[in-house]
């Protein structure tokens, strides 16, 4: 099977699917997945594509969940097998743990499983929350919700990551007047307005939170500017965006509280792309299992990923992939192949009867 995974990933990075582009890469895997199942048992939205089993109510349900896209970049080595590793952009993020989930689909033609299981390739993860492609595949669907656990195939280095920390942007707006650069008394400088926000920005720093036994890090940081003039012009307008990443157990309302309290009254707040953080189900008694039977190491996901939205659903979800997670948004993308294949084989062995 070690031949057909990195086929599977080097075919697939050799596909270029940068956000808003996947249709090459959907026809491809649905293409693929019509070799193995029957046409009812797949779905197609725009360029996402659903496939499952004939559910036997007499067993449990896992999904397997990964995203088609990758983010813009550059790869001079695309589909090249280097020292052990495949190289291309998304080969790590997520191209790896798609190939797993292809190349469970191929072992388990005409086998008996354990388990139910759901497989899911989806667009448009790495953009804005509100466009993400597994949204209607939850909303009009319904099937994916049949999953006692779902498993997000990202870039983990083959741990499991529980749990996902929220993250929200704010563009922060301080308003002054315009005036000459030479003549300053005759304006108001908006962007000096903000040298006391940006001060208490910066001594936010880095707060721990303990959730489930877990350890999450909450951090909040400016990342873009705009402002209306130019070099010789006291500029009338100035906006801040603020990213937050918020830890599991803080409501979106809260966490909006938090940048309000930050800016104090002194700006306008406009809030955009609220992503709600990922429960931490170390409950779940099949997660219990999987992660006993493989011995495997648990961390908190410092980061934001679609385990969130699955937990808005009902459904416990982790993340544990094959991908070098140091490797994801990398020029020069890889992922190690012993990682793919030591991914196929847990996932192999926690299926099979």
């Amino acid at each position: 099977m070690e031949n057909k995974l990195v086929e599977y990933t080097k075919t697939l990075v050799e596909i270029p699917s940068v956000i808003g582009n996947e249709k090459e890469i959907a026809d491809f895997v649905e293409s693929f997945l019509n070799k193995f199942y029957p046409k009812e048992n797949i779905i197609r939205y725009n360029n996402s594509i659903l496939a499952h089993d004939n559910f036997d109510s007499s067993k449990k349900t896992i999904a397997l969940v990964g995203h088609l896209d990758t983010v813009p970049g550059e790869n001079e080595y695309t589909g090249q097998i280097l020292d052990g590793k495949v190289y291309g952009l998304g080969a790590s993020d997520m191209k790896a743990g798609l190939a797993v989930m292809m190349g469970l689909v191929d072992y388990f033609y005409n086998k008996e499983k354990r388990f139910n299981t759901i497989y899911v390739f989806y667009e448009k993860e790495e953009g804005p929350y509100i466009d993400n492609g597994l949204e209607p595949l939850l909303k009009e669907f319904n099937i994916i919700q049949k999953a006692d656990l779902a498993f997000a195939l990202e870039p983990t280095d083959n741990k499991v990551q529980v749990g996902c920390l929220g993250t929200m942007h704010a563009s922060i707006i301080f308003e002054g007047k315009r005036a000459h650069s030479a003549r300053p008394w005759q304006g108001e400088n908006a962007i000096h307005k903000s040298v006391n926000f940006l001060k208490r920005l910066s001594d936010f720093g880095i707060k721990e939170y303990e959730f489930e036994g877990m350890k999450f890090y909450e951090v909040m940081n400016a990342t873009m500017v705009d402002f209306s003039g130019g070099r010789n012009i006291i500029p009338d307008k100035f906006v801040i965006n603020v990213n937050y990443r918020f830890a599991p157990g803080k409501t979106i309302e809260e966490a909006k509280k938090d940048i309000l309290n930050i800016v104090n009254g002194e700006a306008k707040v406009e809030f955009t792309d609220l992503c709600p953080s990922g429960r931490v189900c170390l409950d779940n008694v099949l997660l219990q299992e999987f992660i006993r039977k493989f011995n495997l190491p648990v961390e908190a996901k410092q980061a934001w990923t679609d385990v969130a939205r699955l937990s808005l659903y009902g459904i416990d979800a982790v993340n544990f992939g094959p991908g070098n997670a140091s490797q994801a948004h990398q020029k020069n993308e890889y992922v190690e192949i012993k990682n793919i294949v030591e991914n196929f084989n847990i996932f192999k062995s926690f299926l099979e009867n």
